[in-house]
C-alpha cells in the first residue's frame, strides 16, 4: 500500500472519530429523542469503523496480489460478522 493511500485512510479515520465524538457530545446535550438517534449515531459510526478499514484494507491487498493478507483480512471480517449475530441474537 502506497503512502498516499495510508494517509488517505487515516485522514477518513480521523475524520470519523471527530464526527463520532461531536454527535455523542450534541447528543449528550440535547437529550430526548434527537440526542438519543446522535448518540446512536455515533456508536454506529464507532462500531463499523473498524470493520471498514479491514474491508479496505482486504480490497487492497487483494488488488495487488497479496492473497494471503487478503484472506486473513476477510477470515477477520467473517469473525467480526459472527461476533455481531451472536451479540444481536443473544437478547
Amino acid at each position: 500500500m502506497s503512502h498516499a493511500h495510508r494517509d488517505h485512510l487515516a485522514r477518513w479515520t480521523n475524520v470519523a472519530l471527530v464526527l463520532a465524538a461531536t454527535a455523542a457530545m450534541i447528543g449528550v446535550i440535547l437529550r430526548g429523542d434527537i440526542g438519543l438517534a446522535l448518540d446512536t449515531i455515533s456508536l454506529l459510526l464507532l462500531g463499523t469503523l473498524p470493520a471498514l478499514r479491514v474491508a479496505v484494507l482486504a480490497m487492497r491487498w487483494g488488488r495487488s496480489g497479496d492473497r494471503r493478507y487478503a484472506a486473513a483480512a476477510i477470515g477477520l471480517l467473517f469473525l467480526m460478522f459472527i461476533g455481531v449475530l451472536v451479540v444481536a441474537s443473544w437478547r
